[in-house]
């Protein structure tokens, strides 16, 4: 028996419902100084609740399998939300995973 979370992964944003849009880490790509800037944002078109009750607690970039970044939030004054200069190979698959209190792991991924 695995002890790996469960993780949702949405593979199409656009064709999500509120439900998944709310919990999904949505990433964007912007070109940045030698590599990219990728932005990771929970709620990207449906706000998340941000509340002592119902709340996200992390999100993580990894590259490949690699863990690269993460950024642990707290209920009530801090918002789902970073950005990260990153320097990798075109074709690098890049995965945001944030944990929500209520409904779990959830995931993101793009291609760079």
């Amino acid at each position: 028996m695995s002890d790996a979370p469960m993780v949702t992964v949405v593979s199409d944003f656009a064709a999500a419902g509120d439900y998944e849009k709310k919990h999904t880490p949505f990433i964007t790509l912007a070109p940045h100084a030698n590599g990219t800037l990728v932005n990771i944002e929970v709620g990207h078109e449906v706000p998340h609740p941000n509340g002592p009750e119902h709340y996200i607690t992390f999100i993580e970039l990894y590259a490949g399998m690699v863990p690269i970044a993460r950024l642990d939030v707290s209920p009530g004054v801090t918002w789902p939300s970073f950005c990260v200069p990153v320097t990798l190979p075109a074709g690098t698959v890049l995965r945001a995973v944030e944990h929500c209190n209520l409904h779990g792991w959830w995931a993101y991924d793009v291609t760079l």
